[in-house]
């Protein structure tokens, strides 16, 4: 049996799973991109409350996890196969459990099958910390030095963690004849890294969820920030000008800083995130790195709303001819 592998990259978000749910429905097997827990299987069968399970996954968008698993149930009563495979964070929670009952570092480190984990791990979370440290007191070019070095350090993970992934999935391979694996926007290197491992035993489909949505309003399947595509150009080892570097580093801080971070109502168009992107992108695009760091200050502690206001108006001086143009 030659298996179909769709690489399902998105955000998690409520409006990627109308998109999700239909993609899902035309595979024998679906993989969600968490560790295995018997708690999942409970729940599906109706043997366990839906609230046990999001308490135990600890969901980051709450309403997004239980509006999927309504779907997941859905599925399962149909006949297709839910699964869990996430290598790279079943050891990192093994990692906490260790932690937990005051296993030092050494110790955990001196476990050879979470060494790797504990390495990159350790190396992202100090990166993120020194961020934290620098993004208000520091020099508005250490900051920007300090988002590269995460950006450097989350690309190492991410490569860990798609690498681990891979292997796992490839284990799959003849199982079914097509496998939905659910995919974070951010991990592009997963689709070679699993045929990689698959060497020739299966197919791999890569499939944006929101790709049709966002080719339509932009002519492109992707949309990323300044942020991500610093982490992309890491990640794939590609070459860029230590100017470009700095200045999608410069730009992502204002691109955070004008992103909203709660889950947006379905008011005017039903993909709010979506949309909220494409406006960013091309709004930050417009900034050199002198307008970032002349911005910057001025953004660090203020309101969302506020923060859009400042970001808007100085567009429109510099626009108008108010402000010198940078470079």
């Amino acid at each position: 049996m030659n298996t179909t592998f769709t690489i399902a990259l998105s955000t998690h978000r409520l409006e990627s799973l109308p998109y999700a749910r239909e993609a899902m429905s035309r595979h024998q097997a679906i993989v969600l991109e968490e560790p295995p827990s018997p708690t999942l299987s409970r729940v599906l069968q109706g043997a366990a409350a839906v609230e046990e399970y999001l308490w135990e996954l600890d969901a980051e968008f709450p309403e997004f996890s239980r509006q999927q698993l309504a779907i997941l149930q859905g599925l399962w009563q149909e006949g297709r196969t839910i699964l869990q495979v996430e290598p790279y964070l079943e050891r990192l929670l093994a990692i906490h459990e260790l932690f937990a009952q005051e296993v030092s570092p050494d110790e955990v480190r001196s476990r050879e099958e979470l060494r790797e984990v504990y390495d990159v791990e350790r190396e992202a979370t100090a990166a993120l910390l020194r961020f934290y440290e620098v993004s208000l007191p520091a020099p508005f070019p250490e900051v920007v030095a300090a988002v590269q070095e995460f950006a450097r350090r989350d690309a190492a993970r991410f490569r860990v963690r798609d690498a681990m992934r891979a292997q796992a999935l490839a284990a799959l391979a003849g199982k079914f004849e097509t496998i939905y694996v659910e995919t974070g926007h951010m991990h592009l290197s997963l689709p070679g890294e699993l045929r990689r491992a698959l060497n020739g035993r299966g197919k791999v489909r890569p499939h944006f969820l929101l790709g049709a949505v966002a080719r339509q309003r932009r002519r492109r399947p992707r949309v990323f920030g300044p942020g991500d595509e610093l982490t992309f150009a890491y990640l794939f080892k590609r070459p860029i000008a230590p100017k470009t570097e700095q200045l999608l580093a410069a730009r992502s801080l204002i691109y955070i800083k004008l992103l909203g971070k709660e889950e947006l109502p379905d008011k005017t168009s039903p993909t709010p995130h979506l949309d909220e992107e494409l406006a960013l992108s091309a709004l930050v695009c417009q900034l050199s790195y002198a307008d970032c760091a002349e911005l910057y200050p001025l953004l660090k502690q203020a309101p969302l709303a506020q923060a859009k206001n400042l970001v808007s108006r100085f567009l429109t001086e510099k626009g108008s001819g108010g402000r010198s143009e940078n470079t």
